[in-house]
């Protein structure tokens, strides 16, 4: 099968399965309403899946380290659909929180960018695995412009329940199948399943200090998700009607899939870190901007499309960096890793968020506090290009064809995964 076969399918499958991050405002008032809830215990559920879904993420990176990325895929996607399943069925909060907030909202990291971001990153080699990621990377952002309108129908001409037992129906008959075909690791990857490394290998990275600027520049990008969970409301602040919030939504996902393919595009012509720390310095920009007074709605829209719109080309990139900064056999654990660190910002950030609002009656100075925090990242990440980064591979030889097309080391050479000492990842 070639690579772009691979390619679509798996974006296909990802567009899919990302219903899962998508659905769940459409299902929380008929949930609250029928439960008689408020509306703190009808978002449990989300909130245990956000935590599985972190929690979970360097588990399913490590397991697809050792085992491949398929397995874990296939087995996300049946687990995911049976959380489904028993979430139409459940009738109390425990069930909801074992159903939405264990089993689907753990397997999010199974079946979700971490696999896929290294499934395909084995596929293409460094001139064009930028462009790669990045169009698996926008079947998520495109998901909700898609699929909650087919929600939505569904919830109010049946139930919510039928809505959550037809998510299950689609990912177990059309997501599985799509999975099975095309969720298939190199040949050459597969040699290097031979041998494992352990946990403890990926903490000479850790300590790295690039890598260590790649965590600071995630964890800002899971702050600024801060813009995302209050979109609408920051609409309604700067005076704004109800349908102008809904159109910004709609522009925050169609700007998020263009600029997620161009970040990709640009990071294979023009190196990594640079297109990273752009897409930083335009969201802080954008961001800063968001602070003043907006006099229209096309203000608005275009502030949406510059401080917001970056954000899933940014998380390509940047996933795209630790594949090569580390290498094929540790580049699961280590996404997975940095994904635990995104969502402590992203958790963080909406929080904060609504505090400084409740506060202030105004989202002025966190947008300041959050322009100023991405602009930093923007210079941190600047210097580390990714096509200095010398992927790390361990002394087995059959290791060393898991990637098929290893990057140029610019005179670099890179350590044993079992080395006690990182290498030199910047310049």
């Amino acid at each position: 099968m070639s690579r772009n076969t691979v390619l679509a399918l798996c974006t296909i499958v990802l567009l899919l399965t990302s219903v899962a991050t998508a659905s769940f405002s459409l299902f929380l008032p008929p949930i609250e309403a029928e439960f008689h809830w408020s509306r703190v215990l009808a978002t449990l559920p989300y909130t245990f899946a956000m935590i599985a879904w972190g929690a979970g993420s360097p588990l399913f990176g490590k397991l697809a380290d050792d085992f491949g990325a398929r397995p874990v895929i296939l087995g996300g996607i049946l687990i995911m659909a049976a959380g489904f399943f028993g979430m139409g069925l459940s009738q109390n909060l425990w069930q909801l929180s074992l159903t939405f907030g264990l089993l689907v909202g753990a397997t999010m990291g199974a079946c979700g960018l971490t696999p896929m971001t290294l499934l395909i990153s084995k596929h293409f080699e460094t001139s064009n695995r930028g462009r790669a990621v990045s169009l698996v990377q926008a079947a998520a952002p495109l998901n909700p412009l898609l699929f909650a309108p087919v929600l939505y129908f569904l919830i109010t001409a049946f139930s919510w329940r039928v809505a959550a037992m037809a998510v299950g129906a689609m990912l177990l008959l059309v997501a599985f199948p799509l999975a099975w075909v095309g969720a298939r690791d190199p040949d050459t990857a597969r040699l290097a399943l031979r041998s494992r490394v352990s946990w403890g290998a990926c903490l000479p990275y850790l300590r790295n200090r690039p890598i260590i600027y790649l965590f600071l520049a995630r964890f800002s990008c899971g702050v600024a998700f801060f813009q995302i969970a209050h979109l609408v409301a920051l609409a309604y602040s700067k005076g704004f009607e109800p349908v102008t919030a809904a159109i910004g939504v709609s522009i925050f996902g169609a700007s998020s899939v263009v600029f997620s393919l161009l970040a990709g595009w640009m990071s294979d012509r023009y190196g990594r870190g640079r297109v990273l720390a752009l897409t930083y310095f335009v969201r802080g920009i954008g961001t800063l901007a968001m602070a003043l007074p907006m006099p229209n709605e096309l203000v608005f829209y275009l502030l949406v499309i510059v401080a917001v719109g970056p954000t899933f080309g940014t998380v390509a990139v940047n996933n795209v960096m630790f594949f090569e900064a580390v290498g094929p056999r540790l580049a699961g654990v280590i996404l997975g890793l940095s994904f635990i660190v995104h969502q402590i910002g992203s958790a963080g950030g909406p929080l904060l968020g609504s505090f400084a609002f409740d506060s202030t009656g105004s989202y002025g100075g966190c947008l300041l506090a959050l322009g100023a925090i991405l602009l930093a990242s923007g210079v941190i990440t600047y210097r580390i290009d990714g096509r200095d980064l010398p992927a790390a591979h361990p002394a087995d030889p059959q290791t060393l064809a898991a990637d098929p097309a290893p990057m140029p080391l610019s005179g670099i050479t890179p350590s044993s995964l079992q080395g006690p000492t990182p290498p030199i990842l910047g310049p």
